[in-house]
């Protein structure tokens, strides 16, 4: 197969397009049609390049050296260690799970590829589980769920292998779930705690330098030291011990000491040095203070959390040595401290109520969800003003550094979002295109790559990738990027497929069983027709709720096909860019073919022929072979309507209309009857053509108005003389309502026609009668249509002057809203013309007419004189 064939299922019966004239055929149809490729056959996705790790570059040789060497013993302890009794079988659930059981495996720190990722596809177990085997529960789902797998499971599961002692399923439990959730500090620590405890510690290490490496976290760098600081003892080793530690810190400091939340490690790290002892010459002395001096001179230009408290010991360390100098290096950190305490304000009331414990999961766009965004975002947003003053040009900024240490603060940032935020694209997408923007193209692709693993089936870092690559000449990685997509698409729609019918499978066994245990025994006959009839409505309500299984599965499955249709014509275009037309109509012609593909890959296909053949030859033939697989589809066959009228096709336009017309239902066929409608009143030749279309419409829609066709034809632009000065906007609104979702370029749009309409036709307030039920319907059908045109009236009243009292018609005279523009506040018109219409609100509406003309046929009994005798009135 060739780098631009697109197999990845069984294709549909293709059409014969040798009749194309100059078309290159890479494949034979027939010859496809004839053999139809295996099952084993199927296109298998290139992997994405391996991504370099997006985070800072780690020197694992000086992470080496902070670290002793692993007694012998120690290396082996987990061999000498007894291992424990196995548990007595339960059942065969050894047996079952052992076969879910794979060998341990160290898989490298940068982020999996596509391939890696790839979901499991579902498949009925071998056998049935037994209720007691939870390991083989948890591992089905796991394997079901594929990349949408939950980390809670592979956390129970790893806690079922550690509670039966089987570290090694453990282990892989842990490797598994972290090709997924790499990001989460929280399973880095639990798996390196997991090795400490097993007496691991070599194996300890090693996850603790893949940590670091896949994610930027001052919680996995605080455990780090730590277990550095555990390993190095200063009390037998001295100052080996006392060495390692402090580039322990130097370590963690340059990599997470810009965190707002680092200050406790700062701490640390100044109280370890003053720990150590004074050295035996005055020089040794005089370096621990140098060191102190440039950790405290380092620490008070960082805005963290206990900045304040580290400004009063340095000012102390400094008095405490020389005051005299003292005020000298006081006063030229002074300026950076003020600087950053103002920015400590800000940025904790930015970030402090970030969640950055939160496990990553696919969006859903819920609230929380959304609010947890905004936050990032703002967070960013903020470090990319510059508060501290990097880039001052005037160098008041106070803050020393540059702008190495402003894109330094950005991209902690950003790699602080991704974590809780890997599945987000738009994180990713930001991030690549700042690299950019700040002349990092090796980091910018990083991100994208990384960002692509993480979200197989994102089409805005994939497009996006491919056209980094695409801009830097690697055309073949620019193929695999779009192939990788492609390839994530097609599972998604085989999950999405399987997924509907074990629902439809869970309803039909869920109703079995119901069924059966609703039948008792040693019933009378008379019972066996009410039996009858709970049978037929059991049957009908399974068969209700199968049907809207289906429908929400083809909803599904309609939307992954657009998306996939929607890739591979951005490979098609890509492949033409970079390699020709002829790699561009192979990819075609393998797209084409595959049962998901619609209509959309057909019209780009031709419109491309058209645009670069100067020519409609070919894009013809492209056409009338889409027409073919998508003759009843109303979409394709306006665009192919389109087509043949943009090229002066007239001959070719009616064949396709009358052919196409018929086929259809009276229903399906409407927009294309209005568009060629509308094409014989504009260009058509003869008046009398249009007469009979116009007939035949007349016959097939027969609640259709025929003025709303007499008034398209006589518009021009949005300006409809009939429809806004003759027949009277109301009615000339109740037709467009008729016509819409119709191809309608000649007529007015409805949003429009609310707009701009100014003309008001008055409805008379219905007469006070009794409430009784037929006049409470006739009044909620009035305020359904009255409440519409009172708004209307009071949002375009201040563009009406008002009229002579005199002057005013009967229709002002009744409604006082009309030609008066003083009746409400300017800000209360402003907040009714920013509402949305009546129409789209479908609760119980309130009518302001009737309840005005309630009030003012009320009889009301005249007040009393203040004098008058009310005692006649008072009870008793």
């Amino acid at each position: 197969m060739t780098d631009g064939a697109l197999s990845y299922a069984e294709p549909v019966p293709s059409d014969d397009d040798t009749g194309l004239p100059g078309y290159i055929s890479p494949v034979d149809d027939n010859e496809e049609d004839a053999t139809p490729p295996e099952a084993g056959d199927e296109y298998v996705p290139s992997p994405v390049p391996e991504a370099e790790s997006n985070g800072v570059t780690i020197t694992m040789d000086l992470i080496d050296k902070l670290l002793p060497p692993v007694p012998e013993e120690a290396a082996h302890t987990s061999d000498s260690m007894p291992e424990p009794e196995p548990e007595p079988p339960e059942e065969d659930d050894e047996e079952s799970s052992s076969e879910d059981e794979t060998a341990s495996t160290t898989s490298t720190a940068s982020t999996p590829s596509v391939e890696d990722l790839e979901p499991v596809p579902v498949a009925a177990p071998r056998r049935k589980r037994l209720p007691k085997d939870t390991i083989g529960h948890l591992e089905d789902r796991i394997a079901h769920d594929g990349i949408h797998a939950p980390l809670t499971l592979y956390n129970d599961l790893i806690a079922e292998y550690v509670k039966r002692g089987k570290i090694d399923s453990a282990r892989d439990g842990y490797e598994r779930s972290l090709k997924l959730y790499p990001t989460v500090a929280s399973q880095w620590i639990a798996y390196a705690d997991m090795e400490q405890s097993a007496g691991e510690f070599t194996k300890a290490e090693e996850v603790y330098r893949r940590a670091v490496e896949a994610v930027t976290s001052l919680l996995i760098w605080e455990h780090y030291l730590t277990y550095v600081r555990r390993r190095n003892n200063v009390i037998t080793d001295g100052e080996t011990a006392r060495r390692a530690i402090i580039q322990a810190f130097e370590v963690v400091a340059s990599k997470v000491g810009i965190d707002v939340r680092s200050g406790k490690v700062w701490k640390d790290y100044i109280d370890f040095i003053k720990s150590s002892p004074d050295g035996q010459s005055t020089w040794e002395t005089q370096q621990k203070m140098d060191l102190l001096r440039k950790v405290f001179q380092r620490v008070v230009c960082i805005p963290v959390e206990n900045l304040e408290n580290l400004w009063q010991d340095y000012n102390l360390f400094e008095n405490s040595l020389n005051k005299t100098t003292a005020r000298k290096f006081l006063a030229d950190r002074a300026p950076a401290y003020m600087t950053a305490r103002s920015c400590l304000k800000e940025l904790q009331q930015t970030s402090s109520t970030l969640d950055r414990d939160l496990i990553p999961v696919r969006p859903r766009w819920r609230e929380s969800e959304l609010g947890q965004l905004a936050l990032w975002n703002r967070w960013i947003s903020w470090e990319l003003t510059d508060p501290l003053g990097f880039t001052s040009e005037d160098g008041k900024g106070g803050v020393p550094g540059g702008k190495e240490q402003l894109i330094e603060r950005v991209l902690y940032a950003y790699r602080q979002a991704l974590q809780p935020l890997r599945f987000y694209p738009q994180i990713w997408f930001d991030a690549s295109e700042y690299c950019a923007s700040v002349d990092m193209p090796d980091l910018q692709l990083s991100f994208l790559r990384d960002g692509a693993a993480a979200n197989p089936g994102s089409s805005l870092l994939h497009f996006r990738l491919a056209e980094v690559y695409e801009l830097t000449k690697k055309r073949e990685d620019a193929k695999k990027t779009y192939q990788s997509l492609a390839a994530s698409i097609i599972k998604e729609i085989k999950m999405a497929e399987e997924i509907c019918e074990e629902k439809k499978n869970a309803l039909q066994s869920r109703e079995e069983t119901k069924s059966i245990y609703s039948t008792t025994d040693g019933k009378p006959k008379d019972d066996d027709d009410e039996e009858q009839v709970l049978d037929n409505k059991r049957d009908h309500g399974l068969e209700l709720k199968i049907k809207r299984v289906e429908e929400k599965g083809q909803e599904r499955l309609a939307e992954l096909s657009k998306d996939l249709t929607l890739c591979n014509t951005m490979y098609m275009r890509a492949m033409k860019r970079m390699e020709g037309l002829k790699a561009a109509r192979q990819v075609f012609s393998e797209a084409r073919k595959l049962p998901y593909s619609t209509h959309h890959i057909f019209v780009a296909s031709a419109l491309m022929e058209y645009h670069h053949n100067k020519g409609p030859e070919i894009a013809s033939k492209i056409f009338e072979i889409g027409l073919r697989r998508f003759v009843d589809t109303v979409a394709f066959v306006e665009q192919y309507l389109d087509f043949l009228i943009m090229t002066n096709d007239d001959t070719n336009a009616r064949a396709l209309f009358e052919r196409t017309a018929s086929k259809l239902s009276a229903k399906d066929a409407r927009p294309l009857f209005h568009k060629f409608y509308a094409y014989e009143a504009a260009y058509g030749s003869e008046l009398s053509a249009v007469a009979r279309l116009e007939s035949r419409m007349c016959e097939l829609y027969p609640d259709a108005k025929p003025i709303a066709r007499f008034a398209g034809r006589y518009t021009l632009g949005e300006h409809s003389v009939i429809g806004e000065r003759e027949v009277g906007p109301l009615v000339y609104k109740d037709i467009l309502k008729e016509e819409q979702g119709i191809s309608s370029a000649s007529l007015i749009a409805e949003d429009n026609f609310e707009e701009d309409i100014v003309t008001a036709v008055p409805v008379m307030a219905p007469e006070p009668t009794k409430s009784t039920v037929k006049s409470k319907r006739a009044q909620k059908r009035a305020r359904t249509e009255a409440t519409g045109e009172s708004r209307k009236r009071i949002r375009k009243k201040e563009k009406e002057k008002p009229e002579p009292r005199g002057t005013s018609s009967n229709a002002q005279q009744r409604d006082p809203f009309i030609g008066n523009t003083n009746t409400l506040p300017d800000g209360v018109m402003r907040l009714l013309s920013l509402l949305p219409p009546a129409s789209t609100y479908k609760a119980v509406l309130f009518d302001p007419d009737a309840l005005v003309n309630l009030i003012d046929h009320t009889r009301i009994p005249a007040v009393p004189p203040p004098n008058a005798n009310l005692s006649r009135f008072k009870p008793g």
